[in-house]
Formats: C-alpha cells, structure tokens, sequence
C-alpha cells in the first residue's frame, strides 16, 4: 500500500510540474520546427514556435473581433508581477490566435517569462471588450529551451 501511495504521489508531482508540452513537427511540407503549448485540453493556451529561426510568443483558442489588438501581460515572478504593456498586436483571420511577439528572444520580456510561476493576459479589444486568461508557467525555461534548440 505504502508503494502505491508513493507511486501515485511521484505521478502527481511529475503532473503538477509538466505544464508545458514540447513537440517536433514535420509535416512533410514546410521545413520541421518545433512547438511547446500549454495544456491544450483547456479552451485556450500560450504557445512558443521555432519557425523560421523565430521564436514566436503567441496565444491560441481565444475570440477576438479586432484584427488588432493591445494587450496585457503580467508574468508572476517570486511572488511579485512584472507587468509589459503590448500595443498593436495581430489576430489571425479566424480570429482565434493573438500573436504577442515575433521573436521572444530580442524580447525584454525573456527573463519574466523564463522566471515566472503564473501569467496573466489581458486582451484589450476595443469591440467586444476585454478578457484576462491565466496560464500557470512550470516548465517554461525548459520550454523555451527546447524550441530554441535546432
């Protein structure tokens, strides 16, 4: 019983830890790169890309009526929040995807988003308002780490 109860405790603790899925896509069409996203299971979530040799910063399954948008990050780091102010954001056609940044690591966001235990994110749409998502970050330098990698 007792290696039951570790062995369900060790499962749980690598769970809670795993927030980040890392993936290697080849399509057969476009050159392979590689993607990390957040637990897509939820009706939203943050997503790193290696295309190109960029690394995008964006979020994906959200609804937004502008093609434009400003928006709002805070990354929570050592239990205070670092707050970046985004202006001119694009939204894909479908309305479904907010691209943050076109390369994370030109970006003076990296250490927060290396460092954070929470993001928060605040999509200012000047139409239908504006919406907060909250994604927890464990994993996130790993993550990232990955997608840089070649």
């Amino acid at each position: 019983m007792k290696t039951v109860l570790m062995t369900m405790g060790l499962a749980l603790s690598y769970t809670a830890s795993a927030q980040w899925i890392n993936k290697t896509i080849n399509n057969g069409f476009d050159p392979i790169y590689k993607v990390a996203y957040t637990d897509i299971t939820k009706m939203n979530w943050i997503k790193l890309e290696n295309y190109n040799n960029a690394i995008s910063f964006y979020m994906d399954g959200v609804y937004v009526c502008e093609k434009v948008v400003d928006i709002d990050i805070s990354f929570l780091v050592n239990g205070a929040y670092q707050k970046y102010n985004l202006v001119d954001c694009y939204v894909t056609e479908d309305h479904e995807t907010v691209f943050f940044v076109d390369d994370l690591r030109t970006s003076n966001m990296l250490s927060s988003f290396k460092s954070a235990s929470l993001v928060k994110v605040r999509v200012n749409d000047r139409t239908c308002g504006e919406a907060t998502y909250e994604f927890k970050m464990t994993g996130s330098t790993s993550a990232f780490d990955f997608v840089v990698k070649q």
